[in-house]
């Protein structure tokens, strides 16, 4: 193995020409290849990833879910005032899972600050690039947006249910 360090990388597919030409027979790889290589090359860490993203949507569902139930618990109150003044169970469900949403959106786009600045420090400190790629950004906001949902689900349909008699007694 040879590694060839260019004070120019922009002349990198010319020097390649050239080596190709030089010597027969040999593979090439450029440091551009080496992302492709590594991901290729260890689909057992690729499958790890794509396990871990799996098991933080559960856990981020699992959070909301106990967030919001606990919000429940402590608006049973205002939710029998909310019902006794004519609220629909649909536009209570509506609200309860607005207030996930907005909580999602909010740690994701705290996320992708912390995950930016982070990157740029990495940057700075070792000298290794970066990249966030947009595409991820959106799968973070979409996942955020799932794990919400359906986080949220189960307090907002029980919420919706309660009899305004009842939570109107509640302390």
């Amino acid at each position: 193995m040879i590694l060839v360090k260019l004070l120019d990388p922009t002349i990198e597919t010319e020097v390649t020409r050239l080596i190709k030409e030089k010597v027969s027979g040999i593979d090439i790889l450029t440091s551009r290849d080496l992302p492709r290589l590594f991901a290729r090359g260890t689909p057992v860490l690729n499958r790890f990833l794509e396990i871990v993203i799996a098991l933080s949507v559960i856990v981020s569902a699992l959070v909301i879910l106990l967030s919001m139930y606990a919000t429940i618990i402590e608006r049973t109150r205002h939710i029998g005032i909310l019902k006794s003044l004519g609220a629909s169970r649909f536009w209570i469900a509506t609200e309860i899972e607005k207030e996930a949403m907005v909580i999602c959106l909010t740690g994701a786009l705290v996320g992708v600050v912390i995950s930016a600045v982070a990157g740029v420090v990495i940057e700075k400190v070792s000298g290794q690039q970066v990249e966030l790629q947009p595409r991820w950004l959106v799968y973070t906001l979409m996942m955020s947006i799932v794990s919400g949902i359906i986080g949220a689900l189960y307090p907002a349909l029980r919420a919706a249910n309660q009899d305004p008699v009842r939570a109107l007694a509640c302390e």
